[in-house]
């Protein structure tokens, strides 16, 4: 019996799910043995620190570390306005202190205390309720205003105090509360005769775990990725609705893939007996992916089903780009995922990043039409004086209307050329010429040509020399084009300003969250910034409008 792509994919992805699964139970086997002694270094890394007293803080960490038990197992987060576990707890000291040798500084404030702590608590918490667990701070407190809660273990702190906003009495108040101690920097190894009287356990030390981010309100999971890993209910349903998923999107494409090469054998087959025709630049090339061919048709499908297939199509036809519905779906949809990708990264969060990369993708591809066209618009409109010159000199050289369009598809330029050659085909097919022509105004959006196509209906009607006609058409507007020209060159100080006024916060926001990340994660961290973030937002939008209006003067 013949197994087929499809359930090849399905044993593949089972196995990989079992051999997870094997794993993790083995490593939650390994972690039963849980130490009886361990303590998580808190790590302040701010800038507020000048070089010589971080150098003084790294020293004092690396001095407790040191005067630990051999049995007691040790951890390290930093922390500055988001914290960052570093090592999770391990007796291999060796690793811990190149840990704390190697952090460097980063950020202007000490807010993440409080998710660190919380961090701290869970990581240690997960070793078992039998561990004897204390946490070490070092840090100046730089803003943190208020009191600090106490995570339920002993903490105790070594303290900086380098200007006023540093709150070294607040540390002094959470190791009071906690039942911790406080030392000075030169004293911080005596902090380790804690451990003194807590009788060794031997166990064997776990391989450390991997350097991850978090932001605050990652903080608050009851399971961060210090604790180890336990195969709960809802993570043995996570891993389900994965694997489901999976097997259900490859099914998909391998069905999708097989309809695409029959109806591409059909259609070969059609096409001998009849006239070749250009092939699309992604869809129809000899040995195209089966990737891409299994995507175009998703993209197809969901075009038809919507409707929008035909909508879609005149609007690529009308910015003059060679593609397919699909293919510009298809590519639209990777460059959205690709910044979705970029935003997740650069901010730390999916929850913002997919939907404002995923939005701003799909705006971004639709604005891309939208300028195309109304550039090619822009060109047309500004060619068609030259355009009714040539047909003007034609029809008195004693030529046709018909022949003098065709003197304009031979002779002109794009996109006026492809435009006329269009109506022009229509024509020769059964269509009136002047209704083929005012289909180019609509097309083109041209108030000049459906002008010029009123004209041209008035003179069949009523008779006349249509080429004086269609000169003084052109001369009213060259005439119209210079005044625009002239009001434009008017107005681009007001233009210049809306330009600026728009692109002045976008631009400081982004440089002040490249530059200091931690003072604006509060836009996007707390439901008041969100507010705000999302007033800034409506605001400048409407402001751009206004200004639009304003600095837009009807020709």
């Amino acid at each position: 019996m013949s197994i087929t792509r499809a359930g090849r994919a399905v044993v593949a992805i089972a196995a990989v799910a079992a051999v997870a699964f094997g794993a993790g139970t083995a490593r939650a086997a390994t972690s039963a043995a849980a130490p009886t002694q361990a303590v998580m270094i808190l790590l302040d890394v701010n800038t507020s620190f000048a070089t010589a007293d971080f150098g003084a803080e790294q020293a004092a960490a690396t001095a407790y570390l040191n005067a630990l038990p051999s049995d007691v197992r040790a951890g390290l987060i930093t922390f500055y306005g988001v914290w960052t576990l570093v090592t999770a707890p391990t007796t291999d000291r060796q690793t811990v202190a190149a840990a704390i040798t190697s952090a460097t500084q980063v950020g202007t404030r000490s807010v993440g205390l409080a998710p660190a702590l919380a961090a701290a608590q869970s990581a240690l918490s997960g070793l078992g309720p039998s561990v004897e667990a204390r946490v070490l701070v070092l840090s100046d407190a730089e803003e943190i205003t208020g009191s600090l809660a106490s995570p339920g273990i002993p903490v105790d702190v070594v303290t900086w105090s380098f200007d006023s906003d540093d709150s070294a009495s607040t540390l002094q108040s959470l190791a009071t509360a906690s039942g911790g101690q406080a030392a000075t920097p030169a004293s911080a190894a005596s902090l380790a005769s804690a451990f003194a009287a807590v009788a060794p356990s031997p166990s064997p030390a776990p391989t450390p775990a991997p350097v991850q981010s978090h932001h605050p309100v990652a903080a608050q999971a009851p399971l961060p990725a210090s604790a180890p890993w336990h195969f709960s209910g809802p993570l043995l349903a996570e891993v389900g609705a994965l694997v489901v998923a999976i097997v259900v999107i490859v099914l998909a494409v391998s069905g999708v893939a097989t309809s695409g090469r029959r109806s591409r054998r059909l259609a070969g087959q059609v096409a001998r007996y009849g006239p070749s025709r250009a092939r699309s630049k992604l869809t129809d090339r000899e040995g195209d992916s089966k990737v891409a061919a299994a995507a175009l048709g998703l993209a197809n499908r969901a075009l038809q089903v919507r409707g929008t297939s035909r909508t879609v199509a005149e609007r690529l036809d009308e910015a003059g780009m060679a593609m397919r519905p699909a293919e510009y779906v298809v590519l639209g949809a990777c460059a959205s995922f690709v910044l979705a990708l970029c935003l997740t990264i650069l901010i730390g969060t999916f929850l913002i990043g997919v939907p404002v990369g995923l939005v701003a993708g799909w705006l971004g591809a639709r604005l891309l039409l939208s300028v195309r066209i109304a550039r090619r618009r822009a060109a047309f409109n500004e060619q068609l004086p030259d355009v009714l010159q040539l047909l003007s000199s034609s029809l008195q050289s004693g030529f046709s209307l018909a022949q003098a369009l065709d003197a304009v598809v031979r002779e002109g330029s794009q996109p006026a050329a492809g435009e006329f050659s269009r109506a022009l085909g229509e024509a020769r097919i059964g269509a009136d010429l002047a209704d083929a022509l005012d289909s180019v105004a609509t097309r083109m959006d041209s108030q000049d040509m459906r002008w010029t196509v009123m004209a041209i209906r008035i003179q069949r009607s009523v008779g006349g020399n249509l080429a004086e006609v269609l000169r003084n058409t052109m001369t009213t507007m060259r005439e119209r084009a210079s005044l625009r020209r002239h009001v434009k060159a008017l107005s681009a100080e007001g233009r210049l300003s809306a330009y600026i006024l728009v692109a002045l916060p976008i631009l400081l926001g982004g440089w002040l969250f490249y530059t200091s990340r931690s003072y604006m994660q509060l836009l996007y961290t707390t439901t008041f910034g969100l507010v705000m973030l999302c007033s800034a937002v409506v605001l400048v939008v409407i402001g751009g409008f206004w200004m639009r209006a304003l600095i837009k003067v009807e020709v």
